[in-house]
């Protein structure tokens, strides 16, 4: 693969390849001593400069046509905005020398969020929690991005500069150490990326070639993967994939939107990036977890013969059990609602299978999931998307209470699929995880106020959390002190001891031969059998014993009802108890 941007060549030297069709002339100019170093424009739109190996600290600017001045747009460090000059930046990679991964079927995955996760919101703060993540069980852990955005605070969502870690979260010494002590404790980290748009502040990209094109996402204009000269934006996209799988040393991707990343070419960009990912894989000797949020109930996006992603979201177990202890009804919660929904989503992966109106989007979506591997889909009780894109960023043992969240969340480790936690989930934190900015450009700030009280203008009276206040982001960090307390810490308890049955094998084997769902309509109860257990889920408000089911007593090792009765043969109303086959 042909490198971009700054890099340094076999030979120690310092290079620079840009690609930049709309630029008659370009020039990078170092930023204190005015030296210039005039890039050659080649035939195939990219300009090229080889010159002495560049002190890392430099700061520099590009000159198109001889003044225009503009950052990077394949910087790797922005020091002070994304308006401003770029760095050089030298990444220091992940020790993997005795490293091997987690294989994707193992994973039980943490997602959090670095500006929120600790007090600090940095890389350095999140280093001190890893010990807490290996107590807890998890062995993966899926970072929000991180890549350069506007201002100081941000979900990473409006991102512009693709090879840039975000200053606010330190530098690339730090993520080397939070990599390598992750690693050493068992546990690999997939970074999300965001190959579906840019940001709409300080994306410099549109002036040196056409990255965009006029297709629309919810976000901005499309990625420019099929269109006039769209081979230098491809290469851009898989050189970023090596870069931070193979150059930084991340475990994989979840790839944000990807059923919004649009190309007709012969062979689409995401097959080929995860093609690269498996070549990462088979020459550094370790798995490499490659995830889409895809969304559109498609088998397509994890066959071989498609995009080729070990594993994609399922929303819709999370939708079937939200819709039916909550009973909310707007936005996809209106579709469900019925135990069948919940019992559908644990036989055949897919409730949207193309024989159900999707209200949001007017359309019958997906297709039958049940030949999907289970172990190709990802489970969840909330996101950040369906916390944080509530009018109140309220979680749903907050909202709902703990019992709801808890028979929930072992329905989703005890079914057949990968069980992911959001940040604070496994303690019930009690604070909110809000919608947050802090955009440079008024006009924006004030697009993104009105454009979330649209979002929510079917809710009468609702008061919306000003997404630029920096109140609103501090809110949102999490608050580990409560776990010292009760309920947080036998929520805690619950599940560490959750996520060391599932590891274990006891509860959500992945072979559907193995495990059976059984579905008693009259009492609202699902069981979930494998050969080490039987879970069962009482989504009714009356307790149920054992033997009104036709089971036989038998040990109990887990109830997700703190306060439960001595009665062990009994499961209470709207909880969960596992019991030993």
């Amino acid at each position: 693969m042909n490198k971009v941007g700054y890099y340094v060549n076999d030979e120690d030297k310092g290079c620079f390849r840009i690609f930049a069709p709309y630029c008659d002339t370009l020039a990078v100019e170092l930023d204190r001593t005015h030296r210039i170093i005039e890039l050659q424009k080649q035939n195939d739109g990219y300009f090229t400069a080889v010159t002495d190996k560049l002190p890392e600290g430099i700061l520099y600017w590009l000159v198109k046509n001889g003044s225009e001045y503009l950052p990077d747009p394949y910087s790797k460090y922005q020091p002070f905005d994304v308006h401003s000059t770029s760095m050089i930046c030298y990444p220091h990679k992940a020790d993997i020398s005795k490293w091997h991964g987690v294989d994707p079927k193992d994973a039980i995955i943490y997602e959090l969020h670095l500006g929120t996760f600790t007090e600090e919101g940095t890389l350095k703060g999140a280093t001190k929690r890893l010990s807490y993540l290996k107590t807890l069980g998890v062995n993966v852990i899926e970072i929000m991005p991180i890549a350069a955005f506007p201002g100081e605070r941000n979900w990473g969502y409006d991102g512009t500069y693709m090879f840039a870690l975000n200053m606010g979260y330190g530098n690339y010494r730090d993520l080397e150490d939070f990599l390598n002590l992750a690693h050493s404790l068992g546990i690999a980290v997939i970074l999300d990326v965001v190959y579906n748009h840019f940001g709409p502040e300080g994306n410099y990209s549109g002036m040196l070639a056409p990255f965009t094109k006029n297709a629309d996402t919810p976000w901005g204009a499309a990625i420019n993967f099929d269109g006039e000269n769209s081979h230098g934006i491809r290469d851009f996209y898989l050189a970023n994939a090596e870069y931070w799988l193979s150059e930084v040393g991340f475990d994989g991707f979840r790839m944000d939107a990807a059923s919004l990343i649009i190309d007709s070419s012969p062979s689409h960009i995401l097959t080929e990036i995860n093609k690269l990912a498996k070549d990462i894989e088979q020459r550094e000797h370790r798995k490499i977890i490659m995830i889409a949020e895809h969304l559109r109930n498609s088998s397509k996006v994890t066959c071989k013969e498609g995009l080729g992603f070990d594993a994609q979201w399922c929303d819709d177990l999370n939708y079937s059990l939200y819709a039916n202890l909550t009973h909310e009804n707007f936005r996809h919660y209106k579709d469900f609602g019925s135990i069948d929904d919940i019992y559908k989503a644990l036989n055949n992966g897919f409730v949207y299978d193309g024989t159900r109106l999707n209200s949001v989007y007017n359309v019958y979506q997906g297709e039958d999931g049940s030949s999907i591997p289970p172990e190709q889909l990802v489970v969840h009780i909330q996101n950040h998307d369906q916390i944080g894109n509530r009018p109140h960023g309220d979680r749903m043992s907050t909202s709902h209470g703990i019992d709801k969240a808890l028979l929930a969340a072992t329905v989703c480790f005890a079914s057949p699929y990968i069980p992911m936690i959001f940040m604070g989930e496994e303690y019930a934190e009690m604070n909110p995880f809000y919608f947050f900015e802090s955009f440079n450009d008024q006009w924006l700030v004030d697009a993104v106020r009105e454009g979330r009280k649209r979002e929510f203008s079917f809710m009468p009276d609702v008061e919306i959390k000003e997404p630029h206040d920096v109140k609103t982001f501090i809110d949102s960090r999490l608050d580990p002190d409560c776990i010292s307390d009760a309920p947080h810490s036998d929520v805690l308890n619950f599940y560490q001891s959750l996520i060391a049955l599932k590891k274990s094998g006891v509860i959500g084997v992945h072979d559907r031969n193995d495990l059976s769902v059984n579905l008693i309509k009259d009492k609202n109860v699902i069981t979930i059998t494998t050969p080490k257990s039987i879970t069962v889920c009482n989504f009714s408000e009356s307790d149920v014993k054992l033997s009104e089911l036709g089971i036989s007593a038998k040990k109990n090792l887990l109830r997700s009802k703190l306060n439960a009765s001595a009665d062990t043969d009994t499961v209470a109303g709207i909880s969960a108890a596992i019991y030993a086959l």
